[in-house]
């Protein structure tokens, strides 16, 4: 279901500034694709066992996804490639799970994990991004190694490369553990 709220639409001059959604909401069930001109993009994974999906956040300003259902987004693939703000709030029970995080130019990635065997066995590329901020809260499990049938589990995170970072942190790549495992 996707709702809408439009900005308004001014001219100054003879210049016309164009309309831009200011939020649009998705529910997984089946790729995703955020609309162009987005300020906000949400997509809510609380369906359980929806598979391998594709959500590409388009130009969304701040794309958002949080994934709520145990084993919702298996094998996912998320592209954030022209995003300013990716932000990932993982709470189910083995969510994103063997996914894969194509985060692109953006400036920021912020991921939140407190759900068991989040993104176990997946991939997270941020090289090009500014800044990566990982936080393992209370109960969380990311990555969570070991052996799974004869499978060895790992997890693979591409940390900033070049960036321009100065904000609060000493470095544009933050791993922080708050109560998780990983």
């Amino acid at each position: 279901m996707l709702y809408k709220k439009l900005s308004f639409v001014s001219f100054i001059g003879s210049v016309f500034l164009p309309v831009r959604y200011v939020n649009a909401q998705y529910t997984v069930n089946g790729d995703v694709t955020c609309a162009a001109g987005l300020e906000t993009c949400t997509i809510t994974c609380s369906g359980k066992d929806q598979g391998a999906v594709n959500i590409y956040c388009n130009d969304a300003t701040n794309c958002v996804f949080d994934c709520v259902a145990e084993s919702c987004t298996l094998n996912a693939r998320i592209f954030a490639q022209n995003a300013n703000t990716l932000t990932i709030t993982s709470t189910g029970e083995q969510c994103m799970k063997w996914s894969q995080i194509d985060a692109g130019n953006a400036e920021n990635v912020n991921i939140v994990v407190s759900g068991t065997e989040t993104m176990k066995n997946s991939y997270i590329n941020a090289r090009n991004a500014q800044f990566l901020h990982i936080q393992v809260a209370s109960g969380g499990e990311f990555g969570q190694g070991g052996k799974d049938g004869e499978t060895y589990n790992e997890m693979y995170v591409d940390c900033p490369r070049g960036s321009s970072y100065s904000g609060a942190y000493n470095a544009p790549c933050v791993l922080e553990m708050t109560g998780g495992d990983l």
